[in-house]
């Protein structure tokens, strides 16, 4: 793990999504260090498109995804880049449909930049 403190967003993320963990870790060693939240958002992108193909038995983990986007949306000085640009445009477009309605007002919203955008 990196000497320097983990960026909040990073923390977020981890706390409520902990199987992203050895995902992380995986990431860190391959950047000799901290690879930033960027980088994890977009293992998170990954990680939700695949919990949409089986939402059905993966709504808890889902939530709690959603849940750590959404605070990040709400409170990170960084969640256009992190949220908008690194995880949703990330997401395949099947998945983001499924996601939509259940996106909280904040990463909504973000949403809304990449809907813009002509996402």
């Amino acid at each position: 793990m990196p000497d320097e403190p983990l960026e909040p967003e990073v923390v977020t993320l981890l706390l409520a999504v902990p199987e992203l963990a050895d995902r992380y870790l995986d990431l860190a060693a391959a950047a000799d260090g901290h690879p930033g939240a960027a980088a994890l958002f977009d293992e998170l992108a990954d990680h939700v498109a695949g919990l949409v193909e089986r939402a059905a038995t993966a709504a808890p983990e889902l939530d709690r995804c959603l849940a750590a986007v959404e605070q990040v949306a709400a409170t990170s000085p960084d969640a256009e880049e992190l949220v908008a640009w690194t995880f949703l445009d990330a997401i395949p477009p099947q998945a983001l449909q499924w996601l939509r309605p259940r996106c909280g007002p904040a990463t909504a919203a973000l949403l809304a930049t990449l809907d813009d955008d002509g996402r």
